[in-house]
């Protein structure tokens, strides 16, 4: 039998998030509910970080604060490790930031991340330690990444309102020398022997589990059917949202078993003055006493050639623009 109150909510939140005209009373949000925040890609290294040094480390969420306040989880991407030792590796394009720019995360109330990624690596085992060690020191979250496999595949949990919520990160992208082994630091790869039977565990752990994705193809607005794949087999072993990231653009929302799949969050607070990252969105999830989920997508500017690394929210017809955009892609 459906539960048409369920279904109901799930329709009117999903009109809200993909047609902006589309207006409802809803009640008022309870103390018990808890809200979760993802978004996409962080590298505060290049551009921005001389931004930051001539601004101040509450410059990035100036435009967000009154959006992003009071979330009880709040997750990004970390696509460049905290440090300033090891040797870079050889390819195009390789970050490390200054470890006193956690405190831009810390600022915006950022207390989970990904260390799942392409660029963790660039610098070494030796930065990766000097990452682990700032976001210890700083109580922040993290999965993905660590000094062997056992390492990168161990989760976090975060208490939130009487509640656990479960968090594993994977990393599906290149090279290879950045997966972890057995012996050698690095990003969980997530291997079929053991990743479902890791979500399987966890669930039994925590009350809700949330995995975030390193995936797909660079700029590319579709994901591909491996993404799509591996995001069911996830929620069918019990995780209960996916927040994608790699392809710096924004790819479409799914909800499948009522579980909500965020495909590519797009780039969040990003050093570059890419033409092609102009907009992405920060994903809020609401979870209520029985477990039942709403989604809300809330877009932002991100083209820094507009906002210099301080995201802003889109208004008017660029909103309107994006959430006919993000239709098109959910289909």
């Amino acid at each position: 039998m459906i539960n048409t109150h369920r279904h109901y909510f799930r329709t009117i939140l999903f009109c809200l998030m993909l047609f902006p005209g589309f207006a409802v009373i809803l009640q008022a949000q309870p103390e018990s509910d808890i809200v979760i925040l993802g978004t996409g890609d962080t590298m505060m290294g290049s551009w921005a970080s001389q931004v930051i040094a001539d601004s101040g480390v509450t410059y990035p969420f100036e435009n967000l604060r009154n959006t992003v306040s009071g979330a009880d989880v709040f997750f990004t991407n970390l696509e460049a490790p905290f440090g300033t030792a090891g040797t870079a590796f050889e390819k195009k394009f390789t970050f490390r930031v200054k470890p006193s720019l956690v405190q831009v995360l810390l600022d915006g109330g950022v207390n989970l991340v990904s260390l799942a990624n392409n660029h963790i690596m660039d610098f070494g085992s030796i930065c990766l330690d000097q990452t682990i060690e700032t976001l210890q020191n700083n109580a922040i979250y993290y999965a993905g990444a660590g000094k062997n496999l056992k390492q990168a595949r161990k989760p976090a949990i975060i208490e939130a309102k009487g509640k656990r919520i479960g968090f594993l990160a994977y990393s599906l992208t290149f090279p290879e020398e950045f997966w972890a082994s057995d012996t050698s630091a690095g990003t969980c790869f997530p291997f079929e022997e053991f990743a479902f039977n890791d979500v399987r565990a966890l669930k039994q752990q925590c009350d809700f589990v949330i995995i975030s994705c390193h995936w797909g193809q660079e700029l590319m607005e579709t994901p591909k059917k491996y993404q799509v794949k591996l995001a069911h087999r996830l929620i069918d072993n019990g995780a209960d949202l996916i927040l994608g990231h790699h392809p710096h653009i924004v790819q479409g929302i799914e909800q499948y078993k009522d579980k909500w799949i965020a495909y590519s969050l797009g780039n969040f607070i990003f050093g570059s003055y890419s033409e092609s990252a102009r907009d992405s969105f920060i994903f809020k999830i609401t979870v209520n006493e029985a477990f039942e989920t709403t989604a809300q997508v809330i877009p932002i500017n991100v083209y820094n050639k507009d906002v210099n690394f301080r995201p802003v929210i889109l208004d008017g017809e660029n909103r309107d623009a994006f959430f006919l955009k993000l239709k098109n892609l959910s289909v």
